[in-house]
């Protein structure tokens, strides 16, 4: 009796981790010419992917929020630093400040030419990171911002905005 409970119970445990473990994306090389301080899988891509139903249904669980708020803050001051040509590093993952380090002369630029920053929308969340329409007095733009457990930002990445 006992080895039945025991593998009736790794087989729900394995029948709920399995959804979560199908979510995780192996990382793609960026493509295209779009200026990205940092690629984020499936980011910008199409439809998200049809749910897959679940054997069984999950315990109940607290539904906590996305910060979106913080999110958007954090986006504010990021234009403003880069605009200014002050980016604070610190605020960035080891990684990521790497990576906008080696694009900031390029980036900065764009970003002071697109003008005064007129506007900031929430429009979605991808993989964990908020997805935002900023708008420039010059120029429509979609960005992505993600951050990791020590609340550092570890993804961010621009486009022209989709219509």
């Amino acid at each position: 009796m006992k080895t039945l409970s025991l593998t009736a119970a790794l087989m729900g445990a394995t029948l709920l981790a399995a959804p979560a473990l199908a979510q995780q994306a192996p990382a793609r090389p960026a493509t295209g010419s779009g200026a990205a301080a940092a690629t984020l899988p499936h980011a910008f891509e199409g439809d998200a992917a049809p749910a897959r139903p679940q054997a069984a249904p999950a315990a109940p669980t607290t539904a906590i929020a996305p910060d979106i708020a913080r999110s958007e803050e954090a986006l504010r001051a990021v234009i403003a630093a880069m605009q200014a040509g002050q980016i604070d590093y610190t605020v960035f993952t080891p990684d990521m400040a790497e990576q906008i380090r080696a694009q900031s002369g390029q980036v900065a630029p764009l970003l002071q030419q697109f003008g005064p920053l007129k506007s900031i929308s929430h429009l979605d969340q991808q993989n964990g990171a908020d997805v935002f329409r900023v708008i420039f007095e010059k120029q429509a733009t979609d960005w992505v911002i993600g951050f990791d457990e020590e609340d550092l930002i570890a993804a961010l990445l621009f486009r022209p905005a989709a219509d």
